[in-house]
């Protein structure tokens, strides 16, 4: 879960992806992020693994900036309503966990 970041970086435009299943069942989530334009505009791709379009859970929830434009984002991913999107804070992602942090 990536929650209140910025990707940036001096990459060309379009040249990464949000995410790609490396395993079945790869989950990951963008809320309120800042995306640079260098995010492809399909944000996610399956690495070439159909099947992956069936069990990865990858969704955006509120996002600005130039590489969040979500209109041809790949029709496999998801846009959180604002319900779904609240069960992604820290306290329910960490399970409790509390690491020190100076």
């Amino acid at each position: 879960v990536f929650l209140n970041c910025r990707i940036t970086g001096d990459a060309p435009e379009h040249s990464f992806y949000l995410g790609r299943p490396w395993r079945p069942y790869a989950r990951t989530v963008f809320i309120h992020c800042f995306l640079d334009k260098l995010i492809k505009p399909e944000g996610w791709h399956n690495w070439n693994k159909p099947e992956a379009e069936q069990t990865a859970f990858y969704a955006e929830f509120e996002n600005d900036g130039p590489g969040a434009e979500t209109g041809k984002r790949v029709g496999w991913a998801r846009q959180l309503t604002a319900e779904e999107a609240a069960g992604y804070t820290v306290e329910h992602i960490l399970r409790g966990w509390k690491p020190a942090v100076e």
